[in-house]
């Protein structure tokens, strides 16, 4: 298997940390809105996002909820939780476009923790930049109102995406903010009247 991208994302890692990755670890291709994790699986592997973009959500009550993002060089916090508890999964993970992921077996992880204090640095890493993500969505939903809850999740997607162009419909962004489609579009056209969005089409367009 050809991981010369941990070299470049992870040059801190120890060479026998890198061989022992390379040896035991898979490297998996997943097609836009394919499942990585379903909620109630129980988890096998702790998931790296090579290339990409994952969703991480959670359902409750027919609800989905958005928890957060994983980007290119990150891993799932929640998979790491559930490695050490061995639970089921209390959450899903879903490709946001086609993506690549290096997958860890779940008793190597473990291993490697214990082993090598470079790996245990980044899932320490990685669960703080996740964890800051949670609490600041718990702070949206606690502080804010739905119009600002909806102008800072199009300003998330704008950054991860590079773009203040986004192709997202109504529906999506509904089922990430646990609403309906109906409200999102009464916020959106508020939104427009104050000119911090703009409908084009089937995209929108951040001012």
């Amino acid at each position: 298997m050809n991981t010369s991208f941990l070299n470049d994302c992870y040059p801190f890692l120890e060479k026998p940390l890198m061989e022992e990755m390379e040896a035991h670890s898979i490297l998996k291709d997943y097609n836009l809105g394919e499942f990585i994790v379903e909620q109630g699986q129980f988890v096998k592997y702790l998931p790296i996002v090579v290339s990409g973009q994952v969703k991480v959500f959670c359902i409750e009550d027919t609800v989905q909820f958005l928890l957060y993002y994983i980007t290119s060089g990150n891993s799932c916090i929640y998979s790491f939780a559930h490695i050490l508890n061995g639970n089921q999964a209390e959450f899903s993970a879903i490709a946001e476009t086609d993506s690549s992921l290096l997958l860890l077996p779940v008793e190597r992880v473990k291993l490697w923790m214990t082993q090598y204090p470079s790996f245990g640095s980044l899932v320490v890493g990685d669960y703080q930049k996740h964890y800051s993500d949670l609490l600041q969505t718990t702070k949206q939903l606690v502080c804010h109102n739905l119009e600002e809850r909806l102008l800072q999740y199009l300003r998330t997607k704008s950054e991860l995406e590079n773009s203040t162009l986004l192709s997202i419909s109504h529906q999506d962004i509904a089922d990430d903010l646990g609403t309906s489609r109906e409200v999102i579009t009464r916020v959106m056209k508020k939104l427009g009247i104050t000119q911090k969005v703009e409908q084009q089409g089937r995209k929108i367009k951040l001012l």
